[in-house]
């Protein structure tokens, strides 16, 4: 869904009232979808070593993805301090980067998140989804993310 997400913010006007929802709507359902897929995922115990990267990869992608598009539009009115946007997309790609150094090296990666890690990328998305929704107080939300992106970071 990431380049229709993409593609939705770039050629959308932020003005016509019901086109200007389309890029948040779309990020909603991917949020959702993953939520819902990661879950049954577990309680069935389906997981594969596929889907455990798989699906931290495609979170960041659509993460940093909803991030930069909606920074980047002219059409969204409310931004994310440049050095929050930073410092959210060079841990995203730090953790890939290891990811894929680790798997290389390894041959093998199994990935156990931790409970701030969780906390810290469901409130990237709420401020990702501010952004698109186009809500005043996504700079608060950006401010929190930053926060736990470092402190998950240093754990």
């Amino acid at each position: 869904m990431v380049p229709f997400l993409v593609i939705s913010v770039v050629y959308q006007d932020g003005v016509s009232p019901a086109w200007k929802w389309v890029p948040f709507a779309i990020f909603l359902v991917a949020s959702v979808t993953d939520a819902v897929d990661g879950y049954l995922a577990r309680v069935r115990s389906e997981q594969t070593a596929l889907g455990s990267f798989l699906d931290p990869f495609a979170d960041k992608l659509l993460l940093v993805s909803a991030l930069l598009a909606g920074q980047f539009s002219s059409s969204f009115p409310h931004k994310v301090a440049p050095w929050v946007l930073i410092v959210i997309v060079s841990r995203e790609i730090l953790i890939v980067s290891g990811l894929v150094i680790f798997y290389f090296s390894r041959q093998e990666i199994k990935i156990e998140p931790s409970m701030i890690g969780k906390c810290t990328t469901v409130i990237q998305m709420i401020t990702a989804g501010a952004l698109l929704a186009r809500f005043e107080w996504v700079e608060w939300a950006a401010y929190l993310a930053a926060l736990l992106t470092v402190i998950s970071g240093l754990g």
